[in-house]
C-alpha cells in the first residue's frame, strides 16, 4: 500500500519549478537523502584513509599491504551488493534505512576492536558494504524512483550529505586524534546516526508534493492495474509505457558494456585511489599534510558546486547526453596535479577533483533510470554499484603497488588520465544509441 501524501498533488510539474522551492517543498525526502550520504562516510575511502597510519603502524602493514587487504574487503563487499542490492525492489525504504544503518553502526564498533590482519579485513568488509554500498544505493534507488522530472536536482541535492562530510570530515579527524586514540573515535562515532537519524526516519521518507515518480510503492500498483505480472520472468515488462528491465536483460545490452561500465568505474578508481593514498601524493606534491588538508574546503566547494550544475544540466538535457562529459575534470585535475608545481597545483588539483567527485554521480545514477526504468532499480542498480565499489577496491592496491615499486607523480596520474580519457570516448558513443541486447 502506498503511503498517504502529505501534501496536495502538484499543479505544476517540479521541472517548472525553481531549486528553492522544490527544496522548500521536498526538504523532508532530501534531507534524507543527504543524511543517508552524510553517513555513508564511515565506509567511505576517504575517511578510512585518514586512519591508515595508526593502522598500518599498530599491523605492521606497508602502503601496498593495506591496500591489498582493503581491495579483497571491498571486492568481497561488491560481490555480496549483487545479492543483497535486490532488497531495495522488495523492502520498504524506510524499513531498509533502518536496517542498513544499524548494521553500519554494528560495523564502526568492530571495526574499533580489530587487531589483527583478518580482523582488519572483516571490519573494512562490513564498513564498504553497509556504508560505502547499502547506504548509497538505499537512497539514490528511493530517490530514482520517487522522482522524474527532477530526478538529476533531488540526487545532486542529496549527494551534498556526502559534500559536507568530506568538507569537515578530514579536519575533524586531524584534530581529535591528537586527543583520541583512533580505537576510541571509532566507537564515537556510531551514536551519530543512531541519535540524529534513526529516530527521524518515517517522518523525513513521507512523501510529498513534487515526488511525480511512484515509487516501489506506486510502479507495483500501476502494474497491477495494467494486468502484469511484475514478478514475472519476462527480461523486460512495459508499465505506462516504460520499459522496466530485469538484469539479465542489462548484461545481454551493448550500452551496458561499452558505454555505462566505465562511467560507473573510472570515476572510483580515480577518486578513491588518491584519496587512499593522499599523504603520499601530498609529500610528492612538496606540501605539508596540514595544508594539504586544509584544500578541502575548496574541494568541498568546488564539489558541491559541480553536483548542482551536474543535476540541472541533467534535468535539462538528460544523463544520457551529459554523464559521458562528467570525465573531464578528472582529467583537468590529474593534468594539475601533475604538471604544475607546488601549492598552485595542489589548488588547482583540489578544485577539479572537487568537480571531479561531485558531478558524474547525479548523472550516471539518473541515467541507470533512464535508460532501465524504476520497478528493478535495486537489482539493476545492484550490478552498477559493485562495480563502483571493485573499482574503488582495485585503486588503492594498484596504485600503492606503484608506489611501492618507486613509481611517481607522472605515472600514477598518467593512468588515470588515459582511463578518463576511455571512459568518456566510450559513454560519448554509446549512450545515445538505441537499446541493442545480444541473443542467449
Amino acid at each position: 500500500m502506498t503511503q498517504p501524501r502529505s501534501d496536495p498533488l502538484p499543479s505544476t510539474s517540479p521541472m517548472q519549478v525553481s531549486t528553492f522551492d522544490f527544496m522548500r517543498v521536498e526538504w523532508r525526502f532530501l534531507l534524507f537523502g543527504a543524511a543517508m550520504a552524510f553517513c555513508s562516510s564511515l565506509g567511505q575511502t576517504f575517511f578510512i584513509s585518514l586512519f591508515s597510519s595508526e593502522i598500518r603502524s599498530e599491523l605492521g602493514l606497508s602502503h601496498g599491504a593495506f591496500g591489498t587487504y582493503y581491495a579483497i574487503a571491498t571486492t568481497a563487499s561488491a560481490v555480496t551488493l549483487l545479492w543483497l542490492g535486490k532488497l531495495a525492489d522488495t523492502m520498504r525504504v524506510e524499513r531498509l534505512a533502518f536496517l542498513v544503518i544499524c548494521c553500519l553502526c554494528a560495523a564502526a564498533m568492530m571495526f574499533s576492536q580489530v587487531n589483527s590482519v583478518i580482523a582488519l579485513t572483516c571490519g573494512l568488509y562490513l564498513l564498504r558494504l553497509f556504508g560505502q554500498g547499502m547506504t548509497t544505493h538505499t537512497h539514490t534507488t528511493a530517490m530514482a524512483r520517487r522522482y522524474v522530472a527532477a530526478r538529476g536536482r533531488a540526487l545532486s541535492l542529496a549527494q551534498l550529505g556526502m559534500n559536507v562530510a568530506e568538507s569537515i570530515g578530514p579536519a575533524s579527524v586531524v584534530a581529535l586524534l591528537s586527543i583520541l586514540n583512533w580505537r576510541v573515535l571509532w566507537m564515537i562515532l556510531p551514536f551519530l546516526p543512531l541519535v540524529g537519524l534513526l529516530p527521524f526516519l518515517r517522518t523525513l521518507t513521507q512523501r510529498t508534493r513534487y515526488q511525480d515518480g511512484g515509487g516501489l510503492e506506486g510502479v507495483r500498483a500501476a502494474a497491477a492495474a495494467a494486468g502484469i505480472d511484475d514478478r514475472s520472468d519476462a527480461d523486460i515488462i512495459t508499465i505506462d509505457g516504460v520499459d522496466h528491465w530485469r538484469r539479465r536483460a542489462v548484461l545481454r545490452d551493448s550500452r551496458f558494456w561499452l558505454g555505462l561500465v566505465g562511467l560507473t568505474m573510472i570515476p572510483g578508481f580515480t577518486v578513491t585511489g588518491m584519496l587512499f593514498h593522499q599523504i603520499y601524493l601530498a609529500e610528492l606534491a612538496g606540501v605539508s599534510l596540514t595544508s594539504w588538508a586544509a584544500m578541502y574546503v575548496v574541494y568541498a566547494a568546488c564539489a558541491v558546486i559541480g553536483t548542482l550544475v551536474a543535476g540541472q544540466l541533467v534535468d535539462r538535457f538528460t544523463g544520457r547526453r551529459v554523464a559521458a562529459h562528467m570525465m573531464l575534470p578528472i582529467t583537468l585535475a590529474c593534468a594539475a596535479l601533475w604538471l604544475v608545481e607546488g601549492q598552485g597545483g595542489v589548488f588547482l588539483f583540489f578544485v577539479f577533483f572537487g568537480f571531479a567527485s561531485g558531478m558524474p554521480y547525479s548523472a550516471v545514477s539518473a541515467t541507470m533510470a533512464e535508460m532501465y526504468g524504476t520497478r528493478y532499480l535495486g537489482e539493476v542498480k545492484a550490478i552498477f554499484l559493485p562495480l563502483g565499489v571493485f573499482s574503488s577496491a582495485l585503486s588503492p592496491m594498484a596504485m600503492g603497488m606503484l608506489i611501492d615499486m618507486g613509481y611517481g607523480m607522472g605515472v600514477l596520474m598518467g593512468l588515470n588520465i588515459a582511463l578518463a580519457l576511455l571512459a568518456q570516448a566510450g559513454g560519448a558513443m554509446m549512450l545515445g544509441r538505441p537499446p541493442r541486447l545480444a541473443t542467449t
